[in-house]
């Protein structure tokens, strides 16, 4: 998906713990993750990376971060926050998101699903991070508890 076309509508999602598990668990379906293990361990991974990047909550924004300052960000955007800042759950920047966007979930850079779906295709593409998520605690370490590191 072109970069122009995220939106950046701050909905009234849920945060907590519970309703993020409920996210995963929708960004998994898009992503057509079927078997319990590999969900199992996706899920876990998630909950642990999205309590470290945004405290579960949908609308957290990074606006301190090497992304939140030029030369990465550059101009704001509709929500009043730079181009570049990283936002929602998984703390998605725009580029990122766009580029591994989850066809059939929304272009709303805050929409719970989409960000996490995307995010998980970002850890698949960029890192592989292996399909099943057997590797993702190995390659990923901001999916470990206790560990706060970026990647």
């Amino acid at each position: 998906m072109p970069v122009d076309q995220v939106t950046y509508d701050k909905g009234s999602w849920p945060s907590g713990e519970d309703a993020t598990r409920n996210y995963i668990n929708q960004a998994l379906d898009q992503r057509g993750v079927t078997d319990p293990a590999a969900r199992q361990r996706w899920t876990e991974a998630y909950l642990t990376l999205t309590e470290h990047e945004s405290s579960y909550n949908p609308m957290a924004i990074n606006d301190w971060d090497v992304n939140a300052k030029p030369p990465n960000s550059t101009y704001n955007v509709s929500d009043g926050y730079g181009n570049g800042c990283s936002r929602g759950l998984a703390q998605c920047v725009p580029g990122t998101f766009a580029q591994y966007h989850q066809p059939g979930t929304s272009n709303n850079i805050y929409d719970p699903v989409a960000n996490i779906a995307a995010s998980m295709n970002y850890l698949e593409g960029y890192y592989h991070v292996a399909p099943d998520g057997s590797d993702i605690r190995a390659k990923i370490p901001q999916t470990n508890p206790g560990t706060h590191q970026g990647y």
